[in-house]
């Protein structure tokens, strides 16, 4: 990495952290780092380290960095896309090769963050972005989707998906306590999220062989806690 993707990654880290100020960790700055990491981490073994593309670079932490920002379920009037529409705007240059064209890979940048989202690709079908973006950006969606989806599984995942589940729980019911009822209601989230998505994403739609790799003991670690939770209990953060 260059000095000057540092800076691209600390002027997204300014503005995720100003317009997703406030949110749960599972979908905030801490989350939007996390998969920049790990996107960088996946980017490298599958390219190599010295022979990475600083374009590539650029691309991912941007893709990275912006995934989640415009989440439908934070994003229901469409004005947070508004707002990386136009941060992406601004930095357009980072993500252009020389000698094409800014807006076509401002649209592309834009696809490619559509193109993270697990229920999307559910929901169309899979693999759908793939008609839309030239090879170079289908590569980019693949190490930061597979990034993000890293996040979702293992014994963190687990927890960052019961965390979720649990704060929607409270606001949902307005109350401050945390009784049995609503524990075992919480754990039945997870255990229908778990058979809905997590189990699924390691073998249908983590593709990178890097991705595949540092998936498999996610996936076993996942297997073990969530086994270890319906025997013993939540964890004791509650």
């Amino acid at each position: 990495m260059e000095a000057g993707h540092l800076l691209l990654w600390a002027r997204c880290r300014r503005f995720v952290g100003d317009v997703c100020a406030g949110r749960d960790a599972t979908h905030g700055l801490a989350h939007m780092e996390a998969v920049t990491g790990n996107a960088l981490l996946i980017l490298h073994m599958e390219h190599g380290a010295a022979s990475c593309p600083s374009l590539t670079i650029s691309r991912v932490i941007l893709v990275a960095m912006l995934h989640d920002v415009a989440d439908h379920k934070y994003d229901a009037a469409g004005r947070l896309i508004q707002q990386v529409r136009e941060f992406l705007g601004a930095e357009k240059g980072a993500i252009t090769a020389a000698g094409m064209d800014g807006e076509e890979a401002f649209s592309h940048a834009l696809t490619t963050i559509e193109a993270i989202s697990f229920s999307k690709e559910k929901k169309q079908c899979m693999r759908w972005f793939e008609a839309k973006l030239p090879s170079d950006w289908v590569f980019v969606r693949d190490v930061v989707s597979d990034a993000d989806k890293l996040e979702a599984i293992g014994e963190e995942g687990l927890r960052r998906c019961l965390v979720y589940t649990m704060h929607t729980l409270l606001i949902r019911e307005g109350r401050q306590g945390w009784d049995a009822v609503l524990q075992q209601r919480c754990l039945q989230g997870v255990k229908e999220h778990f058979v809905e998505k997590l189990s699924r994403l390691s073998k249908e739609f983590i593709v990178t062989t890097a991705g595949k790799f540092l998936a498999a003991p996610r996936h076993a670690a996942m297997e073990r806690a969530l086994q270890e939770w319906e025997s013993q209990g939540l964890p004791s953060f509650f």
